[in-house]
């Protein structure tokens, strides 16, 4: 597993801080006292295992790590809150428990992180967390685990106080309490005396009853080991007759086959190589005599091969220029004959061209100018015949006053039929009768006369009163009857009144626009008349418009002309002038008979025929150059051949393969200089491989002679015979370390050896039956008692004189069968315990070995082959070995080779821990400060090469340290992923300047 990135948030003195470390080589951090690398340290821990108690406040970042099997995961600790993001998916449990098997803080603390005060050496193999996980390797990775679970489900069963509250503590207390009340229960009967003390006597008799089963189990367990151990230590023994068969080879040297097969390798691979050398030999001289004429002329070869291109360039050159020289002939002859058409004598060698040019430039613009102005000439437009019309004749203010008056026609129009609708409606409406009112009236008239007669006969006031009343009640009816009956007839007269108004309107407005046809109600005729008139006024505003613009016309025309003849004569002056400039030109520059429009053209050709005339000069004199040349590359050329004896004709080609020739002969004598050269080593290297070979032969009969065999065959069946002993010693051992497990103490592996030696399986066989029969007969004996413990029980409680007692004896036994349980558990936890012990402690014996031997390859790198290590066997004891073998204990050494060999034990206790789990980045605190300059060094190197498969944190507030480190990434310079320095300063981290 490696770090990739760190996300300090908010952690310390570390705030919005991202680093990528490096996931190969040693990373040494620089930085002084309170710069911050405790802290990292501190945040490096807390993502893998968490914020310790207490410490979780305002403490903020994730980390970005990288498995073995490359996937990515990111672990994020923001205070409380803890989780791990795999990609999109969130796993909520703790890093230890999902990969690396429940390992602890403060057993990766004393693995995987290394301070100066932590280089405790060899005792770091004691500590029993690191024991638990490292040594359990061949019972699975639980067996440390379950030493602890056994552990703590003993301290939850039983605590050795009087305070305790475990279940065994508060049984023992309840029993007692019960055992208290019970005695406290007065009886007088003597029965009840004796059935008390025959049952406690049953008790008495029971436990001497189990002790007799333990005493025949503890035997029962004695006789199993020799039976357990039988097989092992016949085996054993089997293999020590063979080892005593074989003992003749025993003293055989360890390393003799290797050192013999070594030697017969490479006396095979001399012979080899030797036959390889003579088969390839070529003992003929390549080098040809007729070469040295070739030799001789080495320099004029060369000169002429260096002139060659020259020499083909003014071949070629002479060659093509000929050709160029008659085309230029042609074009020269050519380029004569157009300019005479406009020349009368020879061709002028300086012309102003510039000069004509602009004039015969001024005289095209100002002759188009004049063809501009002969084409603006101003033309009269002609007018269009306007057709008569038959209309009426008015003036310009009576069409006028038409074109309002159609607008108040259209209106009136509009107001007579909208009335006419009007009155139609009215006169359609049905009429209403007023016939209530009426006989109201009627019955008012009535009341009004018989009430009159009343007050006649009766001479009564109030009759009077009644009598106005009925009369003025039928006044009012009939008014309501007048005016239902007359309110139509005044509507529909208005209505006629507005319709005649209208119509005067109209007929007044036809009149005086002679629409004689429009008169009546029609309004659609009125609508035929009002568009003719208004069609009328419409070619009035039209020919009035036209005469307007036709007399407009006819004033611009006159005074465009006028300035248009006053432009002609400007233009027939101006030209007349640069007509004049252009003749003069054409009598100076001898072009009499050139037009202007065709001057471009005459100076093109001119030009060609000056260009022509140059480069014909230009190559005369070249000409004579090149054949000079080419005369004396002849020359020597033809000096060369017959020197060489070559009979072929001189020419560039010639030359060329005369030089690819003298090349191919250069490199045909170089290969003979080398394979003489060539032949002299393979002599030399023959000679050194035949002195090799003897060699290896006279150490090979060395090894015979050692061995005491007088051949090859002997040997390689000593070999043989040596291989099989080691098996059967190997054999041997593995039989003694199993029957030491089995005995589980040196005291018991003794009198277990000397009862396999003495006696038979059958023996132990017989004893172990006759120990399970007694322990059944005292199971049956046990059943007795019980059943006897029962009676007396029941009898004492139908003695009692209330059911406390016999409540009591209840409580009592049921006490006792959890008692006896949970004791049981205990026992059997103690004991599963002590078996676990014996059993790590064997395979530390085992495995220790293998951390010491790597600890020893570790050393040897560290301090250059001076030193390694040697452990006795039990493990307990560590040794230095130097170049000379003297084994050197633990009190000899000195502080720095102590902590050299400590830091490896360390380094190899962790690379070992990360095969069982996962290789997890290793942590070093300054733990270089003792030693000295070379031994840093030895150490930054043996460090950096670690780095290369690790990844490795080496924090320092040296200076001497880090100096040295970009020392030795110097030294390291052509290597990858060696030595990373980077400084910390104040929560910042930055790679240090190369």
């Amino acid at each position: 597993m490696k770090i990739i990135q760190m996300n300090l948030d908010d952690f310390g003195i570390y705030h919005n801080v991202m680093w990528n470390p490096p996931e190969r080589g040693l990373i040494v951090i620089h930085g002084r006292n309170e710069s911050g690398k405790t802290t990292l340290m501190k945040y490096v821990r807390s993502m893998f295992f968490g914020y310790l108690r207490g410490e979780w406040k305002g403490c903020f970042g994730h980390m970005d790590i990288r498995r073995e099997n490359g996937r990515e995961y990111r672990i994020y600790r923001n205070e409380k809150e803890s989780y791990i993001a795999d990609g999109d998916m969130l796993i909520h449990e703790e890093p230890a428990a999902l990969w690396w098997h429940d390992l602890e803080r403060t057993t990766y603390d004393k693995i995987f992180a290394v301070g100066l005060e932590d280089l405790q050496g060899f005792k770091i193999l004691s500590n029993e967390s690191v024991r638990s996980h490292f040594f359990s390797i061949e019972s699975g990775v639980r067996m440390g685990v379950t030493s602890r679970d056994l552990q703590r489900l003993m301290g939850e069963l039983f605590v050795a106080s009087p305070q305790g509250k475990k279940p065994i503590n508060m049984l023992l207390s309840a029993q007692h309490d019960v055992d208290l009340q019970i005695d406290r229960l007065a009886y007088d009967e003597e029965e009840f005396a004796a059935l008390q003390g025959e049952e406690n006597g049953t008790h008495e008799e029971e436990r001497k009853v189990r002790l007799e089963i333990e005493e025949y189990k503890q035997q029962l367990e004695r006789t199993a080991m020799p039976i357990t151990a039988w097989n092992v230590y016949k085996r054993g023994q089997e293999a020590r007759r063979y080892m005593q068969e074989l003992a003749d080879v025993a003293q055989f040297p360890a390393d003799g086959a290797q050192r013999f097969t070594e030697l017969e390798d490479k006396i095979t691979l001399y012979d080899e190589q030797i036959r390889e050398l003579k088969r390839n030999r070529s003992e003929a001289s390549g080098f040809k005599d007729e070469w040295n004429h070739w030799f001789a002329a080495a320099a004029q070869i060369e000169e002429l091969h260096e002139q060659l291109p020259q020499w083909r360039q003014d071949c070629a050159k002479l060659a093509e220029n000929a050709d160029s020289d008659r085309d230029r002939q042609l074009d020269k002859n050519r380029a004569t004959r157009q300019l005479r058409e406009w020349l009368d004598g020879a061709v002028p060698t300086a012309v102003d061209w510039e000069s004509g040019l602009t004039v015969a430039m001024n005289l095209e613009q100002q002759t188009r100018g004049e063809e501009k102005w002969r084409a603006a000439k101003p033309t009269l437009p002609d007018t269009a015949q306007v057709p008569a019309i038959n209309e009426p004749v008015r003036t310009k203010t009576q069409w006028q006053e038409l074109g309002k008056n159609l607008a108040s026609a259209q209106e009136i129009l509009l107001e007579r039929k909208k009335t006419a609708e009007l009155l139609a409606w009215v006169q359609a409406e049905p009429e209403q009768h007023a016939y209530g009112f009426a006989a109201l009236a009627v019955l008012c008239v009535t009341a009004a006369v018989a009430l009159c007669y009343a007050a006649t006969v009766y001479a009564l006031a109030v009759i009077y009163a009644g009598v106005a009343a009925a009369f003025a009640g039928a006044g009012a009816f009939f008014y309501k009857y007048r005016q239902a009956t007359t309110r139509k007839s005044k509507r529909s007269l208005a209505l006629e009144a507005d319709m005649e108004r209208i119509n005067k309107k109209l007929d007044t407005f036809a009149k005086n626009y002679g629409l004689t046809s429009c008169g009546g109600d029609d309004n659609e005729t009125w609508q035929h008349g009002l568009e003719s008139l208004r069609k009328e006024y419409l070619d009035w505003q039209t020919r009035s418009t036209r005469e307007s613009w036709e007399r407009e016309q006819q004033d611009m025309y006159q005074a465009m002309y006028t300035k248009w003849s006053r432009e002609g004569a400007a233009w027939a002056e101006r030209i007349g002038k640069i007509r004049g400039e252009w003749q003069a030109w054409q009598q100076q520059s001898g072009f009499i008979r050139l037009q202007a429009e065709r001057l471009t053209e005459a100076k093109t050709i001119w030009e060609q025929w000056q260009r022509l005339d140059r480069e014909e000069k230009a190559w005369e004199a070249e000409r004579a150059v090149l054949e000079q040349r080419v005369g004396r590359i002849a020359d020597k050329g033809e000096q060369l051949f017959r020197e060489i004896s070559i009979k072929k004709a001189l020419t560039p080609a010639a030359m060329e393969d005369v030089y690819k020739e003298w090349q191919h002969i250069q490199v045909q004598a170089e290969v003979a200089k080398e394979q003489e050269r060539q032949r002299k080593e393979e002599q030399v290297r023959l000679d050194a491989l035949e002195k090799e070979k003897q060699i290896r032969l006279d150490r090979q009969q060395e090894v015979l002679r050692q061995a005491n065999c007088h051949s090859a065959g002997e040997f390689r069946n000593k070999v043989l015979q040596y291989r099989r002993f080691c098996q059967y010693k190997e054999v041997y051992e593995q039989s003694e370390a199993h029957i030491r497990l089995i005995a589980k103490s040196p005291k018991n592996f003794s009198a277990l050896q000397r009862e396999l030696k003495t006696r038979n399986l059958k023996d132990w066989q017989d004893e172990q039956a006759a120990y399970e029969e007694r322990i059944a007969a005292c199971e049956r004996k046990l059943a007795a008692i019980a059943e006897r413990r029962g009676s007396v029980v029941e009898r004492l409680s139908a003695m009692a004189k209330s059911d406390t007692g016999e409540k009591l004896l209840q409580k009592k036994q049921a006490l006792r069968a959890d008692l006896d349980r949970d004791v049981d558990d205990w026992l059997t936890y103690l004991y599963a315990q002590y078996m676990l012990r014996e059993a790590q402690s064997y395979y530390e014996r085992v495995r220790q070995p293998v951390v010491i031997r790597k600890a020893g390859e570790y050393l040897s790198l560290m301090t250059g082959g001076r030193y390694t290590l040697q452990a006795t066997f039990d493990g307990r004891q560590l040794f230095a070995v130097d170049g000379m073998q003297r084994r050197i204990p633990e009190k000899q050494w000195s502080s720095g080779l102590g902590d050299q060999i400590y830091l490896a034990v360390r380094v190899s206790l962790a690379v070992a821990f990360s095969h069982q789990i996962e290789p997890m980045p290793l942590i070093l605190d300054d733990i270089l400060v003792r030693f000295d300059e070379e031994r840093q060094k030895e150490a930054l190197r043996f460090l950096a090469d670690m780095g290369k498969e690790e990844q490795i944190f080496l924090f320092t507030c040296s200076e001497e340290t880090r100096r040295l480190a970009e020392v030795v990434r110097g030294e390291l310079a052509g290597e990858t992923d060696t030595v990373h320095v980077f400084e910390i300063s104040k929560g910042t981290i930055q790679a240090a300047a190369e």
